[in-house]
């Protein structure tokens, strides 16, 4: 087995221990700062997307076919996320939630999806570029497709996580839905 691949299976233990970690436990999010996160995966997904415009310019039809998938398919990740998420309002502006084993496997499902792109892209095969710009085009240009997606999914679980929290008075939890 080669090291990129043995680096491949290193990043998706890592990526599902992750996952395990910060569903399975019991998180306090502040109302006001529940957007921090998908803004700064934005920012990140930003500065990707110009490297893709920058570096493989040959990759932006992909990249706006891809972005705009990426956002439904987000969109919907977000959904599902946030209808298995237990949602808690502690207090007037603190939120306690709480995710689930769906909610993991629909996470680790939503990145796997960045594997299937990737067979999809190169065709399943090895392509041979004949210069180093255009031999991470593909794979740069999923990367910034897999930040459109975690964006879309994000704000679309924390959107449906305050809009179960208004209905919820301090003390009782509720799912998400």
């Amino acid at each position: 087995m080669s090291s990129s691949n043995w680096l491949t299976i290193g990043v998706i233990v890592l990526v599902v221990a992750r996952f395990l970690f910060r569903e399975l436990r019991v998180r306090r999010i502040k109302s006001s700062r529940i957007f921090i996160v998908p803004i700064i995966v934005g920012l990140v997904g930003a500065l990707v997307i110009v490297s893709v415009v920058l570096a493989a310019p040959n990759q932006e039809l992909n990249l706006i076919v891809g972005g705009l998938i990426a956002i439904v398919v987000g969109a919907g990740v977000g959904f599902a996320v946030g209808h298995f998420t237990t949602v808690q309002v502690q207090q007037p502006g603190l939120l306690i939630v709480r995710g689930s084993w769906i909610t993991v496997a629909i996470w680790i499902g939503a990145l796997a999806l960045r594997l299937l792109a990737r067979a999809f892209v190169s065709g399943g095969t090895n392509v041979v570029y004949t210069d180093a710009a255009s031999a991470g085009g593909p794979s740069l240009m999923l990367n910034a497709v897999l930040l459109i997606l975690l964006v879309s999914a994000l704000t679309t679980v924390r959107i449906r996580i305050l809009m179960t929290a208004r209905n919820e008075p301090p003390g009782a939890a509720r799912a998400a839905l």
